[in-house]
């Protein structure tokens, strides 16, 4: 078990999501190509307990395309709250930090709202 930091943190769902998830208190979690879906999600994944969505930004760095994947896992397949975080997020990749957008994605993936605003000022202060 890793060791977590009391609230608020800003990532205090980090290697707790599968936990969290099966005991019904987080409705969404998000991995990317950066931060690969850990492997204990597989068995959920394949028995249909847990759903995946991907979708995929492709973008130019330094002139070469790059893509990032991005994994929504959920409770149920059609789950509107996916859409809806896929949608947050990609008007996050279009205009760049924006505080209501990353409070809505803190909310969609169940954080409470200390840890949203405590993400949210770690941000501008390192912007």
């Amino acid at each position: 078990m890793h060791n977590m930091p009391m609230h608020p943190s800003l990532g205090p769902h980090e290697y707790k999501e599968l936990e969290l998830m099966l005991a019904n208190k987080k409705p969404l979690a998000l991995f990317y190509t950066d931060s690969e879906m850990p492997e204990e999600f597989t068995p959920y994944l394949e028995s249909g307990r847990l759903h995946c969505t991907q979708f995929t930004h492709h973008f130019l760095f330094k002139g070469e395309p790059r893509e990032i994947v991005y994994y929504v896992i959920s409770h149920a397949p059609n789950t509107p709250n996916v859409q809806r975080l896929i949608e947050v997020i990609k008007m996050t990749l279009s205009v760049g930090f924006s505080a209501p957008l990353e409070r809505e994605i803190g909310q969609l993936l169940g954080y409470d709202d200390a840890d949203i605003e405590y993400y949210i000022q770690h941000i501008n202060r390192n912007t």
